[in-house]
């Protein structure tokens, strides 16, 4: 009577074995477990939002016409008719985006704020008022424009042959960003032209009315 008792109890163990085995086989187990990210959401430029989406939860990134350059701390939204530029000409390591629309260009460099030196300081600096080469004397020669709560000096770099060539300074804690339009086939000779009434100069005044800043690094 024991033995078979005892050999019931083997089979029923072997048989509890078995089954395990191939449970385990047919449902492997896994350590990974669905994610709930928050539902707070990340407001594009264009005044759309993305959700935090993956394993990290982080943000989505906002599509196109939204632009971002998380390396500077900026975002905005891209003119209609424009695209990127990833090729160019010419090498600038001050030189973060160019965007094209036909021989029309939207350009934007960014410029380290060197130690004991002011933002205004750095704008002189990199500015060249063409044909000339001259630079310019003092901020006088700019004007203070405010944008979207942003205020920034703007100043025609350029107004010669039919092209016109403007820039857009924003002075923040250790950089300065500039923002130039360059628009050709204007008719530059015209006494009555308002440069900033010309469309392209537009586009690029919109742009900056979407741009988003944060601190930017080092």
């Amino acid at each position: 009577m024991k033995q078979l008792l005892a050999l019931v109890t083997i089979l029923l163990v072997v048989g509890l074995g078995g089954f395990m085995y191939r449970n385990a086989l047919e449902h492997p187990a896994t350590d990974t477990k669905p994610v709930a990210c928050t539902e707070e959401a990340k407001l594009c430029p264009d005044g759309t939002s993305v959700a935090r989406t993956g394993v990290t939860c982080s943000f989505s990134a906002c599509p196109f016409p939204n632009a971002e350059d998380a390396g500077i701390g900026i975002a905005f939204v891209v003119p209609d008719g424009y695209v990127a530029n990833s090729n160019p000409i010419g090498p600038d390591e001050t030189l973060r985006a160019v965007f094209d629309k036909g021989s029309h260009s939207i350009i934007i460099r960014r410029y380290l704020l060197p130690e004991g030196e002011t933002g205004e300081q750095v704008i002189l600096a990199h500015t060249t008022l063409e044909p000339s080469g001259l630079a310019p004397k003092a901020l006088t020669d700019f004007k203070q424009v405010l944008i979207n709560g942003q205020t920034f000096k703007s100043i025609v770099l350029e107004r010669f042959e039919g092209q016109v060539h403007s820039a857009y300074y924003l002075v923040r804690a250790n950089d300065v960003l500039k923002f130039e339009v360059l628009e050709k086939d204007v008719d530059w000779t015209n006494p009555k032209l308002v440069v900033e009434e010309l469309p392209e100069h537009q586009a690029l005044l919109k742009m900056l009315g979407t741009l988003q800043t944060t601190l930017s690094p080092l």
